[in-house]
């Protein structure tokens, strides 16, 4: 299967971030359940491994933001991880418990770590869900990789280097092939040996700039639709910049407040999922 069997082009999609971690505690059962509410059924977040190789929704490398707590998750095992409560007093979630659960909702998920791949692969699997997830991570080795493994049967996103690739071919598509081009974009000169453009489909996720530099452009945007990709937006929460890049063409946005992106998508008579 392609990305677009799971993210159309043409139907605008909303990613909650984290579940919508403005709304509801992030990456927590509430925080679906709120999204779900609003009738937004795709949940973005990241995954990251216990040390007994559990894998949990978590952004950050350690418990302390969350849970107080200063070690990396990855030296907590599952077992003690799940009596832990956040600080607005939400456990945490397994990936394999979510996919269980909430048979209902799609996951975006990026993927953290190397070490993280394996059981995020078992668990997809396990839970019959390849046609509801979208597998992706800024290394491009790692989506490679889950590429592979998979055989492309499942949604899969884009690499940072080959987004910024991407980036230099919509402003001059002569220009991926020379290194100062390449350099510039900030391509590493290891990966101009990689292919021009990644096979289509890929759900090519990126914030609005990095760096002072403007990423989510109508160029962009045109060159990501012919090379048959779909672009989403982080991470997008006013009301009015959600307006202003679906008139762009965006394919969906990653927000905090999935109730204010419902409320756009109900505005402008876009379905919700």
């Amino acid at each position: 299967m392609s990305t677009t069997s799971l993210y159309t082009s043409g139907l605008p999609a909303i990613l909650a971030h984290r579940g919508g971690g403005d709304e509801a505690p992030e990456n927590s059962r509430e925080a679906i359940r709120g999204m779900l509410g609003h009738g937004v059924r795709v949940m973005e977040t990241d995954v990251r491994p216990t040390r007994d190789g559990v894998a949990v929704l978590a952004h950050d490398p350690t418990l302390q933001r969350r849970f107080g707590d200063p070690r990396p998750i990855s030296e907590v095992t599952w077992a003690e991880l799940e009596t832990m409560r956040d600080v607005d007093g939400a456990a945490a979630l397994t990936l394999a418990g979510a996919l269980e659960e909430f048979p209902q909702v799609a996951f975006n998920l990026d993927a953290k770590t190397d070490s993280i791949m394996r059981e995020v692969l078992r668990a997809v699997r396990a839970a019959g869900a390849a046609d509801r997830v979208c597998l992706t991570a800024f290394d491009c080795g790692r989506i490679d990789t889950m590429a592979r493994v998979t055989r492309a049967r499942t949604a899969l996103g884009m690499g940072m280097r080959d987004v910024a690739a991407l980036r230099v071919r919509s402003l001059a598509p002569r220009a991926a092939r020379g290194a100062g081009a390449g350099a510039r974009a900030g391509v590493a000169a290891d990966d101009r040996a990689r292919p021009a453009a990644v096979p289509p489909g890929r759900a090519v996720q990126v914030p609005l700039s990095f760096r002072g530099l403007p990423i989510v452009t109508p160029t962009f945007l045109r060159r990501a639709h012919a090379e048959g990709h779909v672009v989403h937006v982080w991470t997008v929460n006013e009301a009015a910049q959600m307006h202003r890049l679906l008139d762009m063409g965006v394919d969906g946005v990653v927000t905090d407040v999935p109730s204010v992106a419902a409320a756009v998508w109900r505005e402008r008579g876009i379905p919700l999922g």
